[in-house]
C-alpha cells in the first residue's frame, strides 16, 4: 500500500522522510539496521532491509537430441550466453554427435569469459567466469570505436604502401570485436534486469535498446571494414594506377573523420555534432552515391571495377551506421533535461 510522507531537512543539506511503523514492524528493521537504497526508473527508489543480494546463479540445460542443425546449436548457445547464463549445460542421453560437440567447441571460442568444464560422451558443461561489473557497455564501446580507427588507418596504410600485413591485422581486428559484441549485449541485459545504468538514464529499457543499436552498429562497421580489406587484397595484386589509389585513401580519410564525429558526438551527447554526421553521411553517403561520382567510366577490367565497386560500398555502408549512431545520439539527448530542453510530466 502507498505511504504518504513529508520530506523534511536535517542539518544544512540532509533530507529525511520517515519509515511507516508498520513496515519497520514487518521487517524488523531496528536504529542503527543497513539498508540498501537502489535507484531504479521513473525517479523511484527502492528500499531494501538487507543488502543486495548477489545475482542467483543461472543454468541453461539444452537437450541436442532435440536439434538436428549444429548451426542453430551454436545459435542457440549464443543466445544463452547473451541472456547471461552463468552455466550452460548441453546434455544427449544417447550421447552428443561428434559434429555437435564441434560446434559447441566452435561456439564457446568466441564467447568471452567462458570456459569448458567438462566434456564427456553424454554432457558438456560450460561455465562463464566473467565479473559484470569489471566491464561497463560504454567501455567496451570505447574500446571497439579504438579498434575501429586503428582499422581504418591499417586499410589506408595498406593501400598506399601496396602491403598486406595490415590486412591481416584488420582480419584479426573484426574476430575480436565479434567477442567484443557477444560480451556487450551480454552486459547489456544484465545491467537491464539489474537496472545499474544509475543517473544517467532516465529509463534503463530505452537506454538498453538504444546501446544495443549502437553496438550493433560498431560490428556492422567492423564487418564492413573486413569485406573492404578482402576487396584491398584484390586491389593490390592488380598495382593500381596511383591517382586510383588515391582516391581509394581520401574516401577512407574523409570516412575516418565522420566515423571520429560520431563517436565523439555519442559519448559527450553533443547534439550539433551528431547533426553535422547526419548531414554528411545523408549528402555525401546517401542512397543517390553513384560508383561513377568516385570513378571514372573508363575501365575496361571487369575484375577491378568490381571490386572497386565493392570496396566502395562497404565504405559508405560504415557512413550510414554512423548515422544509425548518430541519430540514437540525439534521440538520447532529447529525454535528458538540460539547458536546451525541459523534461517533466504533467
Amino acid at each position: 500500500m502507498p505511504y504518504a510522507r513529508r520530506v523534511q531537512r536535517v542539518g544544512s543539506g540532509t533530507l529525511t522522510v520517515s519509515l511507516p511503523r508498520r513496515w519497520v514492524e514487518k521487517t524488523g528493521l531496528k536504529p542503527g539496521d543497513v539498508v540498501s537504497i537502489v535507484e531504479l526508473s521513473d525517479s523511484a527508489l527502492k528500499l531494501e532491509t538487507a543488502p543486495t543480494k548477489q545475482p542467483q546463479h543461472t543454468v541453461f540445460t539444452l537437450d541436442v537430441s532435440k536439434v538436428k542443425d549444429s548451426k542453430l546449436l551454436s545459435r542457440l548457445l549464443i543466445g544463452a550466453y547473451l541472456q547471461g547464463f552463468e552455466e550452460i549445460n548441453i546434455i544427449g542421453g544417447e550421447g552428443i554427435p561428434e559434429d555437435m560437440q564441434q560446434a559447441v567447441t566452435a561456439t564457446v571460442d568466441v564467447l568471452p569469459g567462458v570456459e569448458i568444464v567438462e566434456h564427456s560422451f553424454r554432457k558438456i558443461v560450460i561455465q562463464s567466469f566473467l565479473d559484470p561489473s569489471r566491464f561497463p557497455v560504454h567501455s567496451i564501446i570505447k574500446r571497439i570505436q579504438v579498434m575501429l580507427t586503428m582499422g581504418i588507418n591499417n586499410l589506408s596504410e595498406a593501400l598506399r604502401d601496396a602491403k598486406t600485413e595490415q590486412l591481416q591485422e584488420i582480419s584479426r581486428m573484426e574476430t575480436k570485436i565479434d567477442e567484443l559484441y557477444f560480451l556487450c549485449i551480454r552486459q547489456i541485459f544484465f545491467s537491464v534486469k539489474r537496472e545499474v545504468w544509475g543517473e544517467e538514464a532516465a529509463d534503463p529499457y530505452i537506454t538498453a535498446i538504444g546501446d544495443r543499436l549502437v553496438v550493433r552498429a560498431l560490428e556492422e562497421i567492423a564487418d564492413s571494414l573486413k569485406l573492404a580489406s578482402d576487396e584491398t587484397f584484390k586491389l593490390i595484386e592488380k598495382e593500381l594506377p596511383k591517382p586510383v589509389v588515391n582516391k581509394l585513401v581520401k574516401l577512407l580519410e574523409s570516412i575516418q573523420v565522420v566515423f571520429g564525429k560520431t563517436m565523439k558526438a555519442f559519448l559527450s551527447l553533443d547534439i550539433q555534432l551528431a547533426n553535422e554526421v547526419i548531414d554528411t553521411a545523408t549528402q555525401q553517403y546517401g542512397e543517390d552515391m553513384a560508383f561513377n561520382d568516385v570513378f571514372p567510366q573508363n575501365l575496361h577490367d571487369v575484375t577491378l571495377t568490381i571490386s572497386l565497386r565493392n570496396f566502395v560500398y562497404n565504405i559508405v555502408n560504415i557512413a550510414r551506421n554512423c548515422k544509425m549512431i548518430a541519430e540514437v545520439t540525439i534521440n538520447r539527448f532529447v529525454r535528458m533535461p538540460s539547458k536546451m530542453i525541459t523534461v517533466e510530466k504533467v
